[in-house]
């Protein structure tokens, strides 16, 4: 969480995939904090599971959330913006962000699956009413991309986006030979829908439909790209 906050803040769950923990996501959660948001990290309780226990974590991290802001003696106290609260995770973290946001509903404004894999496991997508930005690696061959834009050709009609990042895969996510210029271009879309669907700054949309979208794409970023605002 931000070290000097002074009043209430955003805050979001962000998990790894199949095998990772926390820390591994550590780099993601570091610089969305940097920007202004309290980000539980979490490790699910068996991270060789399946998708439903991710959405577990997501929800109990949003439980987590509420709790902490209310508890005598939390760091973050009264600083969590229980109105503004939502979910990201990578892989089976990211299948479960999927599911949890057909549980969660309205209790959540964001949702951020990366690189999302479901298995057999299908959300409740009619249900999902968060803001949701899904991230695919044009080079990924365990999250296929084709697969994943089927997940976002399921939701619903909200405010959706698809950024299928050119030559990105699924070790980019994570790990000593993730790709940094990949990882710049994840923490600038994740940042960006935060700031403009969580927190509500409107000059961040130019990410998705303005002039830093169009340099973004002039800079070959893309292999697909869909936005509904």
């Amino acid at each position: 969480y931000p070290c000097n906050l002074s009043g209430t803040a955003p805050a979001t769950t962000l998990t790894g995939g199949y095998t990772n923990t926390k820390e591994d996501m550590y780099w993601l959660a570091d610089h969305l904090s940097s920007h202004g948001y309290i980000v539980i990290t979490m490790t699910p309780n068996n991270n060789l599971g399946l998708p439903p226990g991710w959405a577990t974590a997501h929800k109990g991290g949003i439980d987590k959330l509420k709790s902490e802001n209310s508890r005598f003696g939390s760091a973050i106290r009264n600083k969590v913006d229980t109105t503004k609260l939502g979910i990201m995770g990578f892989s089976m973290g990211g299948g479960g962000t999927l599911l949890a946001a057909g549980d969660l509903g309205t209790q959540i404004k964001t949702a951020v699956p990366l690189a999302p894999w479901l298995g057999v496991s299908i959300p409740s997508y009619r249900n999902i009413k968060a803001k949701t930005l899904i991230i695919s690696g044009a080079s990924d061959t365990v999250a296929f991309p084709g697969t994943i834009a089927g997940y976002y050709n399921n939701l619903p009609a909200i405010t959706k986006g698809l950024a299928e990042v050119r030559g990105a895969s699924h070790l980019d996510w994570f790990g000593l030979t993730a790709s940094s210029t990949q990882q710049t271009r994840f923490k600038t879309l994740t940042t960006a829908w935060l700031k403009t669907y969580l927190t509500g700054d409107t000059s961040y949309q130019t990410y998705f439909n303005g002039s830093a979208h169009n340099s973004n794409v002039s800079a070959g970023w893309y292999t697909q790209y869909k936005y509904v605002p």
